[in-house]
């Protein structure tokens, strides 16, 4: 039998396949990484019929089945059961970013959330203006409020039987050709057949070496799992604990802990060598998981107990997490260096010290923890180094109120909002109803669950004359009045359930049946009733950029 076939497949077919789980995604690839340009790319590519590369499929062979059960994402194979009850005929070894980046424009929202639940958030919504240089103009945005025709989701292009108001029947007919010239468009597929999973994850790494460049840990992963039989399932079952703690801890970063253990470098590749050269037996293996494991729950401990981060969902990056397992895992004193592990946390995120090559930062971070002659001076050393790197941003570990601003996607500051509306024991507000239902603490609200709430609702602001005054008499565009609503200074976080009831109610009008003066204070809100008037938004902006402030140097100086 032939083990390598080459079909074309239509994008309506692959996205067909993708939604029922006749395509599957097994778990040695990585979450999406794809930007909101390069999805603009793809479609654009298509649009214009140019070549987009091609996509390989693994198809498993019958006495493969077992194992596949082990290699999927269990949420996503409960809903293969659920929709037509059998395994998936086909998984993507080349391409996820692709599919997944057409599913997240061709599919409802709904639909998307429901298939990708864990990445979901991560995906922008693509926005496209119908009157001018369509299909050129787009935009990407983390928030779908607020654009109103001619700007369109790209969605409701897709979405059968759907009307545009306000489209014209000749627009509705130019529309629905672009959409079909999108869905007919032709992809190359490569399906393995006959070949065990081994074999299949030797083509991966090298698939995947050659092409978007990625860390050591995803590349190399998908070698490692062959040999170590059962750590999948161990993964999965200690990633379900931990997500019952509001941490989302993945799968890279738990190679990187055990390599980090055995190899003295998080470089993946490291373990690999011996896997492959058979230096490390089951048992070894085991003991360092065991260490790793260990490890890291007593630093989500320490995290939630000391800095009061009882979720990671606001985190701008997990690599921080690495050193600080290793040094838990290695450091044999009773008593560990706790408020060192917490200023090595927050000065790392602050510094954006992983922020660039984060391979590269890594591999000189652990030249120093495991280079001195104590694992504890080693990270008493890198504490000094990212403190150092802070101050160069913030001069004294001081936050002016202009630092205060931004996109709420990995912002450091927002992480930094958290901790201090954590540490004023800030709760959800009262729905308004005058139910008795007790009203949660922010650590009781899970990661699903919380919202970041626009205290100016986005559509109020954006459609009230007088808080749009000044930005108008300045000069600002459209853009730039976009950005200032959805600014962190006007966010705060809130269930989703509250956040719904508010709805688009002005600030004036819901902050006094919903909220108290000590909520308020917990929350960072001026109290001054006359900044919650849509004439006064820039000036309310500007007094909670200085409680922020404020707030924030303090927290800084109290582990310092």
């Amino acid at each position: 039998m032939e083990e390598l076939l080459t079909i074309n497949k239509a994008v309506y077919q692959l996205i067909q396949d993708f939604e029922s789980g006749n395509i599957a995604v097994p778990e040695i690839q990585r979450d999406v990484v794809w930007k909101p340009d390069d999805i603009k790319g793809l479609i654009d590519s298509i649009s214009q019929d140019f070549p987009c590369g091609s996509l390989i499929l693994w198809q498993p062979r019958e006495k493969d089945k077992s194992y596949i059960r082990s290699i999927m994402r269990p949420e996503r194979l409960e809903q293969i059961r659920r929709s037509h009850g059998e395994l998936p005929h086909y998984f993507l070894i080349d391409g996820q970013q692709r599919v997944t980046a057409l599913a997240s424009i061709m599919l409802d929202r709904g639909k998307l959330r429901e298939l990708l639940a864990e990445m979901e958030e991560e995906l922008p919504f693509i926005f496209v203006n119908l009157k001018r240089d369509f299909p050129h103009d787009t935009v990407a945005s983390t928030e779908a409020a607020g654009y109103k025709y001619p700007w369109v989701l790209f969605n409701d292009l897709f979405a059968a039987g759907k009307h545009i108001k306000g489209v014209s029947p000749e627009d509705t007919e130019r529309l629905n050709q672009y959409a079909m010239k999108i869905r007919n468009y032709q992809f190359p597929i490569q399906i393995v057949k006959e070949r065990k999973y081994v074999d299949v994850a030797e083509i991966f790494t090298r698939v995947n070496s050659a092409g978007t460049q990625l860390t050591g840990a995803e590349i190399h992963l998908a070698e490692i799992v062959p040999h170590w039989s059962g750590i999948t399932r161990k993964f999965r079952d200690y990633r379900t604990q931990c997500m019952r703690m509001y941490y989302d801890i993945d799968l890279s970063f738990l190679m990187r802990a055990i390599t980090a253990i055995e190899c003295k470098v998080p470089r993946v590749k490291e373990l690999v060598k011996r896997v492959r050269n058979k230096k490390l037996g089951h048992k070894r293996l085991d003991n360092h998981w065991k260490k790793a494991k260990s490890a890291t729950d007593r630093l989500i401990r320490t995290l939630q107990r000391d800095l009061q981060l009882d979720k990671s969902k606001f985190f701008t990056s997990k690599n921080a997490l690495v050193p600080l397992v290793y040094y838990l895992a290695c450091d044999s004193g009773k008593r560990p260096a706790v408020r060192d592990v917490q200023r090595f946390f927050l000065l790392s995120q602050l510094s954006e010290h992983y922020g660039g090559a984060a391979d590269t930062a890594l591999s000189k971070d652990f030249r120093i923890l495991a280079g001195r002659n104590t694992v504890r001076q080693g990270l008493s050393d890198l504490v000094e180094a990212v403190d150092h790197e802070a101050r160069q941003s913030y001069r004294g570990l001081k936050i002016r109120p202009d630092h205060v601003y931004g996109v709420s996607s990995k912002n450091v500051l927002l992480l930094l909002m958290y901790v201090l509306m954590r540490r004023r024991g800030a709760t959800d507000w009262d729905s308004g109803t005058g139910t008795t239902a007790k009203i949660k603490r922010l650590d009781e609200i899970g990661p699903e669950e919380m919202q970041l709430h626009h205290i100016f609702p986005f559509n109020f602001v954006h459609k009230n004359k007088a808080a749009l005054k000044p930005y108008v008499d300045d000069g600002w565009t459209d853009a730039e009045i976009r950005a200032e609503i959805n600014d962190i200074t006007n966010l705060t976080f809130l269930h989703q359930e509250t956040n719904a009831s508010i709805g688009d109610k002005p600030p004036w009008q819901y902050l006094p049946s919903f909220t108290d003066r000590e909520m308020r204070k917990a929350h960072f809100i001026p109290d001054d009733p006359d900044l919650w008037k849509p004439e006064n938004f820039q000036k309310f902006l500007n007094e909670r950029q200085e409680l922020l402030a404020k707030g924030m140097t303090s927290l800084l100086k109290s582990i310092s």
